[in-house]
């Protein structure tokens, strides 16, 4: 007997119904476990639409096309993953040096970006670099070589390091 069989019971008239014969109190098993089965399933679909959850990430990445393709073979941890789709989901793009550099700080990396731009009469100084042509189209990204993530209660798995 359930907690919710017994519930359904109490629903019934008290003076038509015997809850407890073998033919309907059967009957209210049966339903009592179909019940409890659609609010484990509502429960488990309502937990995967909220990506931060970490349930259902697989076809989170599946949809959102991750890992990227420079990520392929490298191993990510839970928190690292769900970083990753949350900041897909929320990112609204842009090229700009503070939209990298804070698309970076959400993924959980302090960095810096340098510009170039090509050599000018009377602003290059003897020793500068030259810079020409496509140099002024690249940015190159100042991170640190090792990245610590601290390991959170809920977000970190087996196999993840502390």
């Amino acid at each position: 007997m359930t907690l919710l069989a017994d519930q359904l019971r109490l629903l019934l008239p008290p003076v038509s119904y015997d809850g407890m014969a073998p033919l309907l109190s059967a009957a209210i098993q049966a339903e009592a476990k179909a019940l409890t089965q659609a609010d484990e399933q509502a429960e488990a679909v309502y937990s995967r639409i909220f990506a931060d959850s970490g349930m259902g990430l697989a076809d989170w990445e599946r949809v959102l096309a991750l890992p990227d393709p420079c990520l392929i073979g490298v191993p990510q941890s839970l928190r690292q993953r769900v970083q990753a789709i949350v900041s897909k989901l929320q990112a609204r793009g842009g090229q700009s040096k503070p939209y990298f550099v804070a698309l970076a700080k959400a993924l959980g990396y302090d960095i810096t970006i340098t510009t170039f731009r090509p050599a000018r009469a009377g602003i290059a100084r003897a020793g500068d670099a030259l810079y020409g042509g496509d140099w002024n189209f690249t940015w190159r990204v100042n991170a640190p070589g090792v990245t610590v993530t601290n390991a959170a209660a809920g977000l970190a798995v087996a196999g993840d390091p502390l």
